[in-house]
């Protein structure tokens, strides 16, 4: 699964949620989803960001991203 397809999931399943229009059991399976999703894409954006490197164009270096 691609990070759009899952988060095209996501949100698809919270605008649900958020219309109010389901029963509590039908809100629980969905919230359930939105969580395996939220989960898919945090893993995809993780492995993205380990990826990252910065060109640092002073020192002409090429280094890992940190996280500030």
């Amino acid at each position: 699964m691609t990070f759009e397809e899952a988060l095209k999931n996501l949100e698809e399943r919270a605008a649900l949620l958020r219309s109010g229009k389901l029963s509590l059991e039908e809100s629980l399976k969905v919230y359930e989803e939105c969580a395996k999703y939220h989960k898919i894409c945090g893993e995809i954006l993780e492995n993205a960001r380990q990826k990252i490197e910065v060109y640092r164009p002073d020192t002409g270096a090429v280094e890992e991203f940190e996280d500030a």
